[in-house]
C-alpha cells in the first residue's frame, strides 16, 4: 500500500509540474507574440514612409523634369511667334518624351492649337485666367480634343520679352501615369492613392476600375483617435481605418508632393503587414507544441513501468502512418523497413510475398548477392507454408536461429545462416486464399523480443499498404485514361500540363487531331462505326507517337505532346499517320506547334488547334469541289461535312474576330473559315494596303503606331525566326478591345508563311 501510494503522489506531482510548466510556456508565449506584432507595426509605418517619400520624389522628379522640357518647347514656340512662322514644325517633330503623350497651345483669342488643327475654345479656357496661373500642373481635367475623356494637363506660359502670347500645354494620359506608379506600388505589395488636393479628384488608383475622389475613405472607421478630418487636415501623417473591402484592419501613410498640389497614400492590409510576423508565430506555434507534447511524453515515460512495451507502441504507430496514412507508396515501405531496423538495431528487414512483390533495407557494409537473397526468402516462405499446414494460424511468428535443432532438421539452410553470420531471423508471415504468403523478416536484431512484438503489430499493415498502393494504381490507370479509345483523357492532360509547364524542355512539339467526317459516319453507318473509327484513330496514333502522350481532348478532339523532337521526324510521323489511315479510308486534320525555347504550352496548344482547323477547312473544299458533279446522295455527304464546318464555324466565331494567312514575301492574305473581318475588296488588294486602312478607320488613335508596328515585315520576321510570338492588344474605336498574334506556319530561318489571329480580348 505505501508503495502505490507514494507511486500515486508522484504521478500527481508529475501532473501539477506540467501544468505549471504548461503556464508559463503560454505567458511566455504571448507576450513574443505581442512583441513582436508590436514590433512589425512600427516597421510597417516605418516602411510605408519610406516607400511613400520614394514614389512621391520619383512623380516630382518626373514632372519637374517633364515641365524644364515643355520649358524648353514653349522658348523654341516663343521664337516661332517672334519670326511670324507656324507652330507645325514644332507639331511635327514632337515626340512622346516623359509622361508627356502630346502638347497644345492656347492663343491668346482662345482658339487652341494642336497637330491635327485648331479649335476654338472659348467655353473651355480663359486666356486671361490662365495666365495668372503661371506655370502649374493641374488635376484630372477634360481634355478639349477628345470629348469625355480626362487627362492631366502641365502648363507653361510662352513669353517673348515680358508679353505673355501663348500657353503651352503638355498632355499627361491618365492611363500611361497610372500604369507606371501601379506597377511600382503593385512590386511594393501596396495600394496607391494620388489625389489632387483641392478637389480630392484621384489620378492615381491601383484598386479602382474607375477613377473617382478620395472621399470614398470618409466612410471608415477609423483607429486610435484619427479621422477622416485630420486626414484632409494634414500634409503628411500615419493613420488606420477598417477596410471596407476585407474584415481587417488597413494601415495608411499620406504625404502632400511639393510644388504640384498633389497627395500621396500608401496602403496595406493586416494580412500584408504581419505576414511574416503570423509565419513566425506558427513556427513559434509549432514549436510550442512540440515542447508541450516533449513534456508530456517525457511525464508519461517517467509514469509507466513498461518503457519496452511502449516504446515498440510507439514504433509500430509511426510505421503504421508512413505505411497507411501515405497509401503505401513503395518509398515509404523501403522508409517502414528503415525504422524497423533502426528500431531494433537489425542488419537488414525484408518484406515479399508470393506473387513477386520484394522490399529490401539492408544496413551499410552488409553484403548479400542476388542468389543467396532467393534462396533465403524462398526458405523462409517454406517455413512460413509449413507453420500454417501444422497449426493452421493467420499470423505466425516465430524466430529462426542457427541451432542443433536447425542444424538436424535443414543442415543446408544452418550451413547458410553459419557462412553469412545471420544469428537471428524474426519472422512474421501470414497465408491467405489460396496459398497467398507474406514474410516480414528482420535479420540480426538486437532486441530480438521487442522486434518480434512489433513484427506482430505491423505486419498486417504492410500487407494493406500494398493493396492499397495497387488498388490507388488501378484508380489512377482508370481516372487518366479515354474508357473508348484508352488513350489519355482531359483528366491527364490537365495534370500533365501543369509538369510541362513547370519543365525546363527543348524541341517540343503540340500536334492537335480532328477527325474528318465522324458525323457523316455517325449518321450513315451508325454510332458504333463512328466509335470504331475512333477506336482505330486513336489506336493509330498510340503507334505512330509510341513513347509520347497521346490524349482525347473530347468527341473527335486529340492531342499529342511530344518532348526532345525534331520538325523532320514530326512531319515523318503525321505522313505516316495519314498513310496508316487512308487503309482504312479515314482521314484527320492536323496542326503543329513546334518550339526550341521561351515554351509556353497553352499557347502552343492555341497555336495547333488553330492551324488544324485551317487544315480541316482545307480538306472540306477539297471535298466540295470533288463532289460538285456526283449524285444527289453524295451531295447529302457533302452536305453533312458542311454541316460539320458550320458548327466549327460557330465555335471559333465564340472567340475569334477574324483569321488570316499572310505571305510576308507577297504580301497577300487569305482568309480562313472566318467572315471578312478586316472589310474592303480583300481578294484584289495588297495586306498591308488592308491592313493600313483597317487601322486608319478602326483603331483607336493612341493605338495606331503600336499596330502600325506589325507591317515592318523585317522586324516581323525576325522574331518568328527566333521563336517568338509577336501579340499586341488594342482598343478600336467603338471601346472594343482585340488581340492580334502572330504565328508562323513554316519552320527554318526564313519565315514567309504566316496566321494573323484577331481575338476578342
Amino acid at each position: 500500500m505505501a508503495i502505490t501510494f507514494r507511486h500515486k503522489k508522484q504521478r500527481q506531482h508529475y501532473v501539477l509540474y506540467t501544468v505549471i510548466t504548461t503556464i508559463l510556456l503560454c505567458s511566455i508565449f504571448l507576450a513574443m507574440v505581442g512583441l513582436l506584432y508590436a514590433d512589425a507595426k512600427n516597421e510597417a509605418e516605418e516602411n510605408l514612409h519610406i516607400q511613400t517619400k520614394q514614389i512621391k520624389d520619383d512623380i516630382t522628379l518626373q514632372l519637374i523634369s517633364d515641365r524644364e522640357n515643355l520649358s524648353t518647347m514653349a522658348n523654341f514656340a516663343a521664337t516661332l511667334y517672334s519670326e511670324e512662322e507656324r507652330y507645325d514644325i514644332m507639331f511635327e517633330s514632337f515626340k512622346p518624351i516623359g509622361l508627356i503623350e502630346n502638347i497644345g497651345i492656347l492663343n491668346r483669342d482662345n482658339t487652341f492649337v494642336t497637330r491635327t488643327g485648331t479649335l476654338n475654345v472659348s467655353g473651355d479656357f480663359s486666356f486671361e485666367e490662365e495666365v495668372k496661373k503661371g506655370s502649374y500642373i493641374s488635376s484630372r481635367v477634360s481634355d478639349v480634343t477628345t470629348r469625355g475623356k480626362e487627362i492631366v494637363r502641365s502648363a507653361v506660359p510662352i513669353k517673348v520679352g515680358d508679353e505673355m502670347v501663348g500657353i503651352l500645354y503638355g498632355v499627361i494620359q491618365l492611363d500611361k501615369i497610372g500604369a507606371k506608379y501601379k506597377k511600382m506600388a503593385e512590386e511594393l505589395d501596396a495600394q496607391l492613392f494620388v489625389y489632387d488636393k483641392a478637389s480630392g479628384d484621384l489620378i492615381i488608383d491601383n484598386i479602382h476600375n474607375n477613377l473617382g475622389n478620395i472621399s470614398f475613405l470618409e466612410d471608415r472607421k477609423y483607429n486610435d483617435g484619427s479621422s477622416y478630418e485630420e486626414f484632409l487636415k494634414n500634409d503628411k501623417g500615419f493613420l488606420s481605418f477598417e477596410s471596407a473591402y476585407r474584415d481587417e484592419n488597413a494601415y495608411m501613410h499620406y504625404s502632400t508632393i511639393d510644388e504640384i498640389g498633389w497627395m500621396i497614400a500608401l496602403v496595406r492590409y493586416d494580412s500584408q503587414v504581419f505576414a511574416a510576423v503570423r509565419d513566425l508565430t506558427q513556427i513559434l506555434l509549432i514549436v510550442f507544441f512540440t515542447m508541450l507534447i516533449v513534456i508530456f511524453v517525457y511525464i508519461l515515460v517517467l509514469m509507466t513501468s513498461e518503457q519496452q512495451i511502449n516504446q515498440v507502441t510507439t514504433s509500430a504507430s509511426d510505421i503504421r502512418k508512413i505505411l497507411l496514412e501515405t497509401s503505401g507508396e513503395k518509398d515509404n515501405i523501403l522508409e517502414s523497413l528503415k525504422q524497423v531496423c533502426v528500431f531494433a538495431k537489425a542488419r537488414a528487414a525484408i518484406f515479399y510475398n508470393t506473387d513477386g512483390e520484394d522490399y529490401r533495407y539492408i544496413a551499410e557494409g552488409v553484403a548479400l548477392d542476388d542468389d543467396a537473397k532467393k534462396y533465403i526468402m524462398s526458405e523462409l516462405l517454406r517455413y512460413v507454408s509449413e507453420l500454417h499446414t501444422l497449426k493452421g494460424k493467420v499470423l505466425n511468428i516465430l524466430s529462426i536461429r542457427p541451432t542443433k535443432h536447425l542444424y538436424k532438421t535443414n543442415p543446408a539452410f544452418y550451413k547458410f545462416l553459419k557462412e553469412n553470420d545471420i544469428f537471428d531471423i524474426s519472422l512474421s508471415g501470414t497465408v491467405s486464399g489460396t496459398n497467398h504468403i507474406t514474410v516480414l523478416a528482420v535479420f540480426n536484431a538486437k532486441h530480438g523480443n521487442q522486434v518480434r512484438i512489433l513484427a506482430e503489430k505491423i505486419s498486417a499493415c504492410f500487407s494493406m499498404a500494398l493493396y492499397n498502393k495497387n488498388y490507388l494504381n488501378r484508380t489512377k490507370l482508370i481516372a487518366t485514361t479515354d474508357s473508348l479509345t484508352g488513350a489519355l483523357n482531359r483528366v491527364a492532360y490537365k495534370n500533365d500540363l501543369r509538369i510541362l509547364e513547370d519543365e525546363k524542355n527543348t524541341n517540343v512539339a503540340c500536334i492537335y487531331i480532328d477527325v474528318n467526317e465522324l458525323h457523316l459516319i455517325n449518321n450513315k453507318y451508325g454510332h458504333a462505326a463512328g466509335d470504331e473509327m475512333l477506336i482505330y484513330v486513336a489506336n493509330t496514333l498510340k503507334d505512330v507517337f509510341y513513347g509520347y502522350s497521346v490524349y482525347r481532348m473530347g468527341g473527335d478532339e486529340f492531342l499529342v505532346f511530344c518532348k526532345n523532337i525534331t520538325p523532320d521526324s514530326v512531319k515523318d510521323n503525321i505522313e505516316r499517320l495519314n498513310k496508316e489511315l487512308s487503309l482504312r479510308k479515314y482521314n484527320v486534320a492536323a496542326g503543329v506547334s513546334f518550339r526550341t525555347q521561351n515554351i509556353d504550352v497553352e499557347e502552343m496548344v492555341k497555336e495547333a488547334e488553330i492551324r488544324m482547323y485551317e487544315s480541316k477547312a482545307e480538306y472540306y473544299q477539297k471535298t466540295k469541289e470533288s463532289n460538285d458533279n456526283k449524285l444527289k446522295n453524295e451531295y447529302v455527304q457533302l452536305q453533312t461535312g458542311i454541316l460539320e464546318i458550320d458548327t466549327m464555324l460557330s465555335v471559333l466565331k465564340e472567340n475569334y474576330n477574324g483569321i488570316y494567312r499572310v505571305s510576308l514575301d507577297t504580301d497577300k492574305a487569305r482568309r480562313i473559315l472566318m467572315p471578312a473581318y478586316l472589310g474592303y475588296n480583300e481578294e484584289e488588294e495588297h495586306f498591308s494596303n488592308l491592313f493600313s486602312k483597317y487601322v486608319s478607320d478602326w483603331v483607336h488613335p493612341d493605338y495606331h503606331r503600336a499596330v502600325m508596328s506589325f507591317l515592318n515585315y523585317d522586324a516581323l520576321n525576325h522574331q518568328l525566326a527566333e521563336n517568338k510570338t509577336p501579340k499586341i492588344t488594342f482598343k478600336k474605336n467603338n471601346g472594343e478591345s482585340v488581340v492580334l498574334t502572330v504565328y508562323k506556319l513554316c519552320e527554318g530561318e526564313t519565315v514567309v508563311n504566316t496566321l494573323w489571329v484577331f481575338a476578342k480580348a
